[in-house]
Parts: C-alpha cells; structure tokens; sequence
C-alpha cells in the first residue's frame, strides 16, 4: 500500500458452498469455511471472487444437479473476509432455478456483500456495482460466456459477453469510477493456458478501460500479465470447492486444488504488481496457504504459464492440443446415446450440434473445423 495506491485488493478464484461444503457449514458454522484463509487475506481493504453457489430459497426443494448452498446456511460464512464484492455472473447462476437469482442478491444483501454479474433483468445483471473504499471509487462489472446450463438466458440470469456492447460497457463504466474491475467467466474446463481469443479479449477490455481483468471457470490457474494500464488473471482456479469429492474435478487436472490468491495495490485509474499467495483445497473443500516446496511450486507453475503469454504462437499452439482434447470429450459424450445398433439417436445429434454451437464450445470448433489444413496434417507423413 502507498499514498499513490492505498487500497489493497484481494483477489480469488471460484468459490462454491454446494454439495460438501454445505454438509462441512451444517456441522462446524459458516466461519468454518474461511478460517484457514482469512490470516492471509487480512492486510486486504476489499476482497473479490466467483460466488457460484446460487442461493436455494427455503423450502425450495434442491436440484438433482446444481451447486447450490441453501438458506439458512449462509450466516457467518463471510464473517472472517474483508469486505466483499463478488459476481454471481456464471454458468451455474441458474442452479437453483430462476428463484435463486433474486434469493442470492437478497442474502448478500443481507450479509453486506456487494454483488454483480447477474439480475432479474437484464439491464440488472449488466449493471456497474461501485464500492468505496479509502475514498477510491472501485467499479465492478461481471459477464459469463454462454454454455448449455444458460442457453442464451440473461434475463433473470446472468449477464452474458456479448461484443461490442459488453466494450461499451467497459468504456461507460470507467467513466464513472476510479478503477475498474471486470469478471469475466469464461473458456474450457482443466487447461493451463487460455485461448487466443480470450488473450485478444483482455488486452481490448484493458485499453477500453479496466485496471484488472479477471477470468473464472476453467477450474485451474492460468497465467497473469500486465497489459498497458491494467493487469489480466486469465484464471484463478478454485477457491473453495468440494474437489476430494468430485471425480469430475479430480480427473480433470492435478491443479483443481491448488491455486492462489493475488492481492494488488489499487489506486486512481491504476493497479499495481500483485504479490501471490498459493493455497491448496483441503479434502474438506477450503482453501489452506501454503508455504515451502509446494509453494514455490504452485508459483514456478502460474509462473511458466505467464511466460508464455507473451509469445503469441505458443498461445495458438496450447489452444490447437486444447480444441483437439475438447473434440475427443465431445465424441466420448456423444457415443453415450448411441442406439442399440451403435447408431446415434435423433435426440443425441440435436444435442450433440446445438452444444457445439454455443460461446463455450464455438471457439475451439472454429479453431478445428475453420481450417482443414488439421485435417491434412493428420495424415501427411512426418517426413515430407
């Protein structure tokens, strides 16, 4: 912190209170969630993150699938944090039907947690949320890409990236306040580096006006960078999430539990360099610091990402392996409605294609089937 910069800004990954932690709240409290973590995150005037437990209203029965935290378990969980801004702008904002929208902005609202990202209208979930800390104006939008659990839904819902408003968006916003903050939640699951897409989308919502850019959903740390004026965390992993528990979290990639936290120095119109702070997710589903050799690792890890973010054919390489992976999990979950003749079904294909024609998955199909040139290389012999 310094006169040029007084505000400390703390910033994680994803945090859902669903499934093991709602069970760890019930029998320890909700202060239970963060206590390992908050030392860390004292020195923090303001600290921000991924809310991606929609609230299930009491009474509500819960979804067979979703990662909602009821109620009556929200009180305390946010005692031991600094202050909080949080979008709720992502792709499980819909988990607790279109009743948890309203219910989760009540009960942050309750908790004193300012939120963003996500409304019962659309013109709600795209709205600036400015928080004042120290006499510094700090502005927050949130935007999710679209994906099979929203559908094209932004109204209730949240607020989806959509070019050139979404920049729009971002110019107005600066203009009325003193240093902007954009989540966006966005890209595929367990990869190390984000797309080049998202690297160009970025760096154009920094010259339109944001000091920090931050990315969510990919599940594991990507890399950092400074940009012009700003600073963009492409991913911050997870933060809190029942990781042990999920066969899905833990095959995906070694690193769905270890992440960090950044805090940076924020002043008017500027942010500074960030100082890590590496965590692991215990089995019970919080974050824990860590220090010594696994430490440095997580920070030797987050740091040979970033190296290559400035080499533009690197990123397109790592993308190229990310759309040839995400095309063989697409194959592997189509081959489940096969008929009895290993034939695909009507209802299989409709799923299939439409799923390839949303924002999460558009990126890598274009990068796969804009170009054939793949399909050539694929079969030219290594030695011509």
């Amino acid at each position: 912190m310094s006169d040029r910069m007084p505000v400390t800004l703390a910033c994680g990954g994803d945090v859902s209170l669903g499934r093991g932690i709602a069970d760890g709240i019930r029998r320890q409290g909700g202060e239970w969630v963060f206590e390992q973590l908050a030392p860390a995150v004292a020195s923090a005037d303001l600290m921000t993150f991924n809310w991606e437990s929609p609230v299930l209203p009491t009474g509500q029965d819960p979804p067979e699938k979703g990662l909602v935290v009821p109620e009556e378990l929200i009180a305390g969980v946010t005692d031991a944090l600094p202050p909080l801004a949080v979008t709720i702008g992502n792709n499980h904002a819909l988990d607790a039907g279109v009743a948890g929208i309203p219910a989760t902005r009540r009960r942050l609202d309750g908790l004193g947690v300012a939120h963003f990202g996500a409304g019962e209208t659309e013109e709600e979930g795209r709205a600036l949320r400015v928080v004042e800390v120290k006499g510094l104006r700090i502005g927050f939008l949130g935007r999710a890409e679209d994906c099979p659990q929203l559908s094209g839904r932004c109204a209730p819902g949240p607020a989806l990236i959509r070019m050139p408003q979404l920049i729009e968006d971002v110019r107005a916003g600066a203009e009325r306040c003193d240093c902007l903050v954009v989540h966006l939640h966005q890209g595929v699951e367990f990869v190390d580096w984000p797309g080049p897409h998202f690297v160009r989308l970025c760096r154009e919502l920094v010259r339109a006006g944001a000091r920090l850019v931050i990315g969510n959903h990919p599940h594991v740390p990507q890399g950092h960078e400074r940009d012009a004026a700003g600073h963009i965390f492409y991913s911050l992993g997870d933060l809190v999430f029942d990781v042990a528990n999920s066969d899905y979290l833990t095959q995906g990639s070694p690193w769905t539990s270890r992440s960090v936290v950044a805090l940076l120095p924020v002043g008017p119109h500027e942010v500074g360099e960030p100082t890590l702070l590496p965590h692991r997710i215990d089995t019970a589903g919080r974050p824990a610091p860590l220090d010594g050799a696994e430490a440095t690792e997580v920070l030797d890890h987050v740091a040979a990402i970033s190296v290559d973010l400035g080499d533009a054919a690197a990123v397109q390489r790592h993308w190229r392996d990310t759309a040839l992976r995400y095309l063989g999990i697409n194959i592997r979950w189509a081959k489940d409605g096969l008929d009895e003749n290993g034939l695909p079904t009507e209802e299989m294909l409709r799923s299939f294609f439409s799923r390839l024609a949303l924002d999460e998955n558009r990126a890598w199909v274009r990068e796969l089937f804009g170009d054939a040139e793949w399909v050539r290389n694929i079969h030219r012999p290594s030695w011509t």
